[in-house]
């Protein structure tokens, strides 16, 4: 059976979309900046005091005295906005929000051990890739590379190379314990598979269908919106009774997306009633924009309900009904897996195991140059949109908390879909009742404490925006 994400034509499916704006380029008017960096600057004042979701509040600068057109972006955010960016690839940036980058396949999370020790714990590798064919899995402890022992002075730029050799380390039940293993990996340009595992597992005489999604990407050819149907397809045809998302390394993607898996996932009268997802807020100028459009093309203004201010659930002919669903979730999780979640509030028991999510009600698009030929390479993600649920929840900018914490201690972690991992047995008990789980005490006096991976959230968000202001 060949499903697909049914959804109106206008609303947003790509993962990139170019932001088409028409501009004049203005004259130096005396700066004695270059030219290219007054390209720069322009493209960035106009484009933020159009789109921005806080337009109103940003700052009075002139945009031909700013020599550092990075730092000229980042002068112009508003102060609660810690998701905007810029970068200077704009092919680079499309590449990753469709799934493809230089990388070993290697997802590893740097943690502090007892204070002072960095280490990378090994969140998940991606099969076919370098990481994967080398024999590195989740659950590797990296103590050393290129020899040097990590530390936040070097960790980022160490672990980011093209071409490493990762020293790793055992526990041996009370301290790490480096062993000789070495492993060299090159990156390469890979198309990463989002869902990196899935399974029904046969647990208490329930049939529970798992996975592991890493990101929200339909893929370039809608290669990975097909590996999800096929995931889907396979828990409906087991007729599973309850399905746990694992969503704990998943910084977001695609709205569309999500809205399509939790119209899968919910109470099939959710989805045939076409019930809201989310709702959207936009800066004044693109509300009354949206507001006053007919994109339905019945000859009247579409209001609240225009298909960019309020995101239904699409239909999907593979509904697996369920009263309930359960997600895994870290301080990673983020964004469109935020939404996921909060979307599904108002129709479903939403029951959320592990530590609270890193809190984005934000969606972002990608604006690049508008100009034939392009004058630069650059592109911005400025956030563009709040959203809510239909009950109006929003504002967990502090992240969501989970409904029972379970921490993730890099010396605890086993395979995807091992009973002994405790994320997924915490589920499994909530489901059946019977915890498959010898809870372990850790050593004493073992500390362990997470820090950020250096990876920009993705956005949620990809729309095709026409330009307001000429």
């Amino acid at each position: 059976m060949k499903a697909v994400m049914k959804k109106p034509a206008l609303l947003i499916v790509a993962l990139t979309i170019l932001f088409v704006l028409s501009a004049c380029e203005k004259e130096n008017n005396g700066s004695d900046l270059p030219k290219d960096i007054l390209i720069l600057n322009n493209w960035i004042w106009e484009g933020m005091n159009e789109i921005y979701l806080w337009e109103q509040y940003i700052p009075n600068l002139n945009w031909r005295e700013e020599p550092d057109p990075e730092a000229f972006f980042y002068k112009l955010l508003y102060e609660e906005d810690r998701n905007s960016w810029i970068v200077d690839d704009y092919e680079e940036l499309v590449a990753m929000f469709d799934g493809v980058e230089t990388t070993t396949g290697m997802s590893a999370r740097p943690y502090i051990y007892t204070g002072s020790q960095w280490i990378g714990f090994v969140q998940y590798v991606t099969p076919g890739s370098p990481a994967a064919d080398s024999g590195i899995a989740r659950g590797d402890i990296i103590y050393t590379i290129d020899g040097n022992s990590l530390s936040e002075a070097n960790y980022y730029d160490l672990f980011y190379q093209t071409t490493a050799t990762f020293g790793f380390a055992d526990w041996d039940g009370s301290q790490l314990v480096p062993n000789d293993r070495e492993v060299t990996l090159t990156a390469i340009e890979f198309n990463q598979n989002p869902i990196v595992h899935d399974e029904v597992i046969s647990y208490q005489g329930y049939d529970i269908g798992y996975f592991v999604y890493t990101q929200f990407t339909t893929g370039q050819q809608n290669e990975w919106l097909t590996e999800l149907n096929l995931v889907l397809e396979e828990f409906k045809t087991a007729g599973v009774s309850d399905v746990v998302v694992d969503l704990r390394y998943n910084p977001g993607g695609n709205l569309d997306l999500s809205a399509y898996i939790a119209a899968s996932l919910a109470p099939e009268a959710a989805m045939q009633e076409n019930e809201v997802f989310v709702d959207l807020v936009w800066n004044d100028l693109y509300d009354n924009y949206w507001r006053q459009a007919d994109l339905d093309e019945d000859g009247q203004a579409d209001g609240a309900e225009s298909w960019q201010l309020r995101v239904r659930m699409p239909q999907s002919d593979l509904s697996l009904n369920l009263p309930r669903v359960y997600f895994l979730t870290t301080s990673a999780t983020a964004s469109a897996s935020e939404s996921l979640m909060v979307g599904l509030y108002p129709y479903m028991d939403v029951v959320q195991i592990g530590t609270t999510t890193y809190g984005k009600c934000y969606g972002s698009t990608t604006v690049d140059d508008w100009e034939e030929p392009k004058r630069h390479n650059w592109a911005m993600q400025p956030l563009i949109v709040k959203y809510s649920n239909a009950e109006g929840y929003t504002d967990f900018q502090n992240g969501i908390a989970p409904d029972y914490e379970v921490v993730e201690y890099p010396v605890q972690a086993k395979p995807f879909g091992s009973l002994e991992d405790p994320f997924l047995a915490k589920a499994l008990e909530e489901i059946t009742g019977v915890s498959p789980l010898v809870k372990k005490s850790l050593a004493p006096g073992m500390e362990w404490k997470s820090l950020p991976v250096r990876r920009k959230p993705l956005p949620e968000l990809q729309i095709d925006i026409p330009r307001i202001r000429q």
